[in-house]
């Protein structure tokens, strides 16, 4: 994130829908490099996805050996991870709050065969990049993290995968937006209207959609109607949501200390509390935590750490997270020339907020972007 002192009147007027981690990420990079930046959302900032996720930064364990995903998501996740340090120490400066960044490493557990080979896939990927990844013996294993479960069958250590308090980075960016003359933040969906075929943004001349999931059904006005975003590039209309459960529970000595990944189980160490996810709900956009999810899920974390079995729950909750057909996001210009987007990142958001700004602040202002970054343009061909 650089730093300007006021607006230049060379670069472009911005308007950004949506003010999560990415938005807001976006926001600061903008407004840093001198662009007059007006952040749009009627929710309240970062209190979506951004804020029911459990904070990993896990390149390894997201994208190493995920089956159907970007062929360059791995290679996407590794370049922004390696942002993180500088990113986190920034924003910790500038802000004073703790964010509770750990660059790692994790552990990634099997209690069942399906997960072990998911876990040897990962491996082998990482040696074939020549990045450091250990297998590791249960009683190894056991070493590090003693709550594991002795029933397990095989165990990774992740040099690569760590995790960052994802509401605390959520508050410092929206202190720091909230600070920054460059940036006006409106409690309101952004204005925008038709003009013929072309997209018109009052104020502004161009327009960033970082609205998650909810990035196809932003309003345009047209001669006094409403009309979806998605009319204007249909490639909106292919993020999806994925729900997920989540819960916290009273983390005592017996709980992990350090972060831990089985499948779709993640237990993250947070303070006083360990936090426990997550189900994985395709088509979900609401609903509270349900009894027989949160059970289920609970259920399952106690086979790789026994002693969660009886633990109090301090809270549960529920967010929605956006994906794409290859669960990669859409980074970059759409079919309207002065609209961009930056949504469908699926379970690495947080992970992938710094090169995100870094990526759009690139393309929005003109510069020179790397290959890597229009492998994710929305224009891609995306699977069936």
């Amino acid at each position: 994130m650089t730093r300007a002192d006021g607006p230049s009147r060379s670069l472009p007027r911005i308007a950004i829908a949506g003010a999560g981690i990415i938005g807001l990420s976006c926001a600061l990079e903008l407004a840093g490099r001198g662009a007059a930046v007006t952040l749009y959302d009627p929710n309240p900032p970062g209190r979506g996805a951004s804020w029911a996720a459990a904070g990993m930064i896990a390149p390894a364990y997201e994208a190493a050996c995920e089956p159907g995903v970007h062929p360059r998501l791995f290679e996407l996740c590794l370049e922004s991870a390696a942002l993180w340090p500088g990113f986190a120490e920034r924003l910790q400066h500038d802000c004073g709050v703790h964010l509770g960044y750990s660059a790692g490493p994790s552990l990634a557990v099997a209690a069942d065969d399906t997960t072990a080979q998911h876990l040897s896939g990962i491996l082998e990927n990482l040696k074939a990049k020549g990045l450091p990844g250990e297998q590791l013996s249960l009683e190894d294993a056991r070493r590090i993290e003693p709550a594991l479960s002795p029933d397990l069958i095989r165990a990774l250590k992740l040099e690569t995968d760590g995790y960052v308090n994802n509401r605390a980075v959520v508050t410092a960016l929206l202190t720091l937006c909230e600070r920054q003359p460059n940036i006006t933040l409106k409690r309101a969906a952004a204005p925008l209207q038709s003009r013929g075929s072309e997209l018109a943004i009052e104020g502004h001349d161009l327009l960033l959609v970082t609205a998650g999931w909810q990035s196809a059904v932003l309003k345009v006005e047209e001669r006094g109607q409403q009309f979806s975003l998605v009319n204007w590039d249909t490639t909106l209309d292919e993020i999806d949501s994925y729900g997920g459960q989540m819960l916290s529970v009273e983390r005592r000595e017996d709980h992990p200390s350090t972060t831990l990944r089985a499948g779709v189980i993640y237990m993250v160490p947070r303070g006083d509390l360990l936090v426990i996810g997550a189900t994985m709900e395709p088509g979900r956009t609401e609903g509270m935590p349900d009894t027989e999810s949160i059970a289920t899920l609970l259920k399952n974390a106690a086979r790789i750490v026994p002693s969660v079995a009886g633990a109090r729950i301090t809270d549960t909750w529920s967010g929605v997270r956006p994906g794409t057909p290859d669960f990669a996001p859409f980074l970059g210009r759409t079919r309207q020339e002065n609209m961009f987007v930056a949504a469908g990142h699926y379970r690495n958001g947080i992970l992938l907020a710094p090169l995100t700004a870094r990526i759009l602040a690139d393309q929005m202002l003109g510069h020179q972007t790397s290959d890597l970054a229009n492998a994710f343009s929305p224009a891609r061909l995306l699977p069936a």
